[in-house]
């Protein structure tokens, strides 16, 4: 068998890229295109062009109905249930834990005060009693016991003192 050889069967032809330019132009000038564009206007088309809208828009919107994306009767229901729901929520969702001043314990006012939390001195709680409250207080009966007293006075009192008035 006999080897073959790798021998280019494409071959140019003499002159060919020194003419590619002139053959290239030539077949892409002018001249092959068509002269006309083949699209015409009709005389006086712009002069008129804007009655002819304003006619046919004002044809067109007297006889097209206009359907509304959310129906006028959908608000009434939607505020219906608005109204249900937050009549609901305010029956239903009542909170029985509110304090007033009628339910504090007298313990929590003295723990209240004892911790600083009143920053009254004696000169604005005396302000605000009057002379026919202290008129009211009958000193005389026994509010305290004598053991209270003696309780009160021991917790309160430091030691040196109680020496030093004996």
């Amino acid at each position: 068998m006999k080897k073959e050889e790798n021998i280019p069967d494409f071959r140019i032809p003499e002159g060919y890229f020194e003419t590619f330019e002139e053959r290239l132009f030539s077949k892409i000038s002018e001249e092959n295109f068509p002269k006309s564009a083949g699209f015409k206007v009709p005389d006086s088309y712009f002069d008129n062009l804007d009655a002819r809208v304003l006619k046919t828009m004002n044809a067109s919107e007297k006889s097209q109905k206009v359907i509304s994306l959310f129906p006028k009767k959908y608000f009434g229901y939607a505020a219906a249930i608005a109204a249900c729901l937050i009549l609901g929520f305010t029956i239903f969702n009542t909170d029985t834990s509110k304090s007033t001043l009628d339910t504090l314990q007298l313990a929590a006012i003295d723990n209240y005060i004892e911790e600083g939390n009143l920053n009254l001195d004696l000169y604005d709680l005396t302000s605000f009693i009057d002379d026919e409250d202290i008129k009211a207080v009958n000193f005389e009966t026994s509010q305290f016991s004598d053991q209270a007293l003696e309780n009160y006075i021991l917790e309160n009192m430091d030691e040196e003192t109680l020496i030093n008035e004996q």
